[in-house]
């Protein structure tokens, strides 16, 4: 009886440290609970085949952001949550006489959603294209910093 409570015993000791361990490891990883995600529209300003030509087709834009999909490059030239935003901001280029057309994509970064909510509270407020401009320069601008 002797054997089995010492083995019992020891037993229990060992999965209590091990058990300890692990859940320090655990505790050492940042991982979030729940991803939040949203979907967010996009003025897309065109699609082009090499990094000159995108250059050379964007030599009149003051601020934009691209990504590289295929080899291609897509230049975006604003961001919103709001669809009436993501209008404002196309009706803004079309005055400035660029094509544009609208995508919509999904964001998971938690703070640039909630950055992005806030400037779309103020562009709810406005048609003035100053402002419109401003804020589509630092909306693309927060994009850049956060990716």
């Amino acid at each position: 009886m002797k054997k089995y409570l010492l083995t019992v015993i020891v037993s229990l000791l060992i999965g209590f440290l091990l058990s300890f361990y692990m859940l320090k490891e655990y505790e050492k990883i940042d991982l979030p609970t729940f991803n939040e995600s949203e979907t967010a529209y996009l003025v897309q300003q065109g699609v082009y085949s090499s990094m000159e030509s995108m250059q050379e087709n964007t030599a009149n834009l003051s601020d934009y952001i691209y990504s590289v999909i295929d080899n291609m490059y897509y230049v975006y030239v604003g961001i919103s949550l709001d669809s009436s935003n993501i209008n404002k901001i196309q009706e803004y280029y079309k005055n400035k006489n660029i094509e544009t057309i609208i995508k919509t994509t999904t964001l998971n970064d938690s703070d640039f959603i909630e950055t992005l909510r806030q400037y779309d509270l103020v562009l709810n407020g406005t048609d003035d294209e100053d402002t419109i401009r401003e804020i589509c320069k630092q909306v693309l601008s927060k994009y850049k910093e956060e990716s």
